[in-house]
């Protein structure tokens, strides 16, 4: 990390503790700039939420407006115009406003191509709404700036296209802490999401678990030297092995795009553990190489529904040692040495009819989320073939649904689920999967969340275990209170936001929670229903990288308790929960 980074970070804590007044965005008059991007006068540049206007009294107005869409749409696209603004730009007024420009100038603005690069379209090309809305849906996706509304105009034949975006805080600790078996677990790491401001990523993370202590770094970037490519690049060591990862791809960036590919390389070597009741009960040496190739073409139809075609090949390779119980446990693993080699063929068919909405302060507090609530299936068919070095002939199948629904007063919710199998004389490793998610939100700054999750395997491979605790949505138990090859957790929560942007720097709020799980099959047979209760103070910082919420909770366990107590569980986490 640059001393510039490294200074960033200490700004932040100091400006944290300033208290400002706050105040409206109010971007600066726009510089002379080259001739393919507009150029807004003074006078035309107001606080977001009021359209700007030009000299001539003709406003610039969102995709979404109904006007504007009526002026715009079929044009020519003249002008682009990205304004990339600092984190405080205009600086609050105050005695801490040295502090402030300061910070500014340690921070490492995000660079106009950056945006740019991210846009789906680009002067000559014909104004859509369609291609606006899903540019400004990629750049909230970005974790590095926030983007206000991008505004259009038509200038008598053409379109001219304004685009502002407000930098974030993009260097910060992560951290989860859990404690259970009186030992505390968790990880601790750092990130920095914008490095050099080029929307490079960086990941270094320390975990410590009953599985034993692990350090990884992550580096990952979109629009690799201007072009369509995205990649990442992984790599860990401890005490359980080592694994390395790297993929590169050129993606499905729009609905309206018409070929995609990827390339991906994983190979990992540990010592695989097996948990019950909370405890390791066995443990063995486990290797894996997965190699992967995919190329697909899509098209978009009148009727709004994305079909895309995807051809793969794989080449799975997994090699098993001896499973080794621990003293006094009972084995009820698969024991034995074992190499499975998997060399397959496939293609899938995917229907995909997209429904996105904007809400606010549902899994985040400050910025606009979108959710997906369309219809999508995928299904995927393919042959296992030992001419090309696969242990046998095998049939491969997957499967892919999601379904969502949105309605006036009770809110919306998705479905995902998800199933895979292998067939030789019938199914092996079928594996299947289940997400759900319903959200109402009786307030503005008010949201239920109920989820539901579930998983369930049959004649699984022997690293095939679900865990459930502490740290993935049951907080009244300890990190690996569950395990087993089928899994169900619900739970439910009260989220609201008591105070938006405290001096412009933080926003509060807090949840009220219950968890619910269970699990069957090997480490969890006979283990009842668990279940918890609970409440939790939230804080996040609307200037930081995705606003990520950081979450403290307190959770009673209330069956089983523990031991015949019921001693509160204390967590921390800088996300949320589930």
């Amino acid at each position: 990390m640059s001393a510039r980074g490294a200074g960033g970070a200490l700004a932040l804590m100091a400006f944290m503790a300033a208290a400002i007044p706050s105040g409206a965005r109010v971007a600066p008059p726009l510089p002379l700039v080259a001739a393919d991007t507009l150029v807004v006068p003074p006078e035309a540049v107001v606080a977001p939420g009021a359209p700007p206007e030009d000299t001539l009294g003709m406003p610039y107005g969102a995709a979404s407006d109904s006007i504007v869409r009526a002026r715009c749409e079929g044009a020519t696209i003249r002008r682009i115009e990205v304004r990339c603004l600092d984190i405080f730009e205009p600086v609050p007024p105050g005695r801490f406003a040295a502090v402030y420009r300061t910070a500014n100038r340690l921070h490492v603005r995000t660079r106009g191509a950056t945006v740019r690069a991210q846009l789906l379209m680009a002067p000559g090309d014909i104004w859509t709404a369609d291609r606006i809305i899903e540019s400004q849906r990629l750049l909230r996706g970005l974790e590095y700036l926030e983007p206000d509304t991008i505004r259009s105009r038509l200038t008598t034949d053409s379109v001219n296209v304004l685009v502002v975006t407000h930098d974030t805080w993009t260097t910060h600790p992560e951290l989860n802490l859990e404690r259970g078996g009186e030992r505390t677990y968790g990880s601790v790491g750092f990130t920095e999401r914008n490095l050099f401001g080029m929307g490079l990523g960086l990941s270094l993370n320390l975990r410590d678990e009953p599985t034993g202590h692990t350090r990884t770094v992550n580096v990952r970037a979109r629009r690799i030297l201007g072009s369509q490519l995205e990649g990442q690049f992984q790599a860990g060591t401890g005490t359980g092995g080592v694994s390395n990862a790297v993929w590169l791809r050129d993606p499905f960036r729009s609905l309206d795009d018409r070929s995609s590919w990827t390339a991906s390389w994983w190979r990992s070597s540990a010592e695989q553990q097996l948990f019950k009741t909370g405890t390791v009960v066995a443990r063995f040496p486990f290797e894996f190489e997965l190699h992967q190739l995919e190329y697909g073409v899509g098209t978009r139809f009148t009727d709004g529904v994305v079909r895309r075609y995807t051809f793969a090949l794989m080449q799975h390779d997994r090699r098993y040692g001896v499973t080794e119980a621990e003293p006094g446990e009972a084995i009820a693993f698969p024991a034995g040495e074992e190499e499975l080699k998997l060399r397959s063929a496939s293609v899938r068919v995917q229907f995909w009819k997209p429904q996105f909405i904007e809400r606010r302060g549902v899994e985040l507090f400050d910025p606009i989320e979108d959710f997906d609530v369309g219809s999508l299936a995928s299904m995927e068919g393919g042959l296992i073939l030992k001419a090309l070095g696969s242990t046998a002939d095998e049939g491969l199948m997957k499967m892919r649904l999601e379904a969502g629904h949105e309605t006036k007063r009770l809110g919306f919710g998705f479905a995902r689920g998800q199933l895979s199998t292998r067939i030789r004389g019938g199914a092996r490793e079928t594996l299947a999967g289940l997400d759900a998610r319903w959200i109402q939100q009786p307030a503005a700054d008010v949201a239920v969340v109920l989820a539901a999750h579930g998983e369930a395997a049959d004649r699984a491979p022997r690293e095939v275990q679900t865990v459930v605790g502490g740290l993935n949505g049951l907080r009244a138990y300890s990190v690996q209170a569950l395990a087993g090859t089928q899994v169900w957790r619900f739970n439910g929560e009260t989220r609201w936001v008591a105070a938006r942007g405290l001096w412009d720097l933080a926003s509060v709020g807090g949840a009220v929670f219950v968890d619910a799980a269970r699990a069957w099959g090997p480490g969890g047979d006979r283990e009842p229903w668990h279940h918890g209760a609970g409440f939790g103070l939230r804080l996040t910082f609307p200037h930081a990288s995705r606003n990520q919420v950081v979450r403290f909770d307190v959770a009673f366990p209330l069956s089983p308790s523990r031991d015949g107590r019921r001693e509160p569980v204390f967590s921390f986490g800088s996300s949320q929960a589930f």
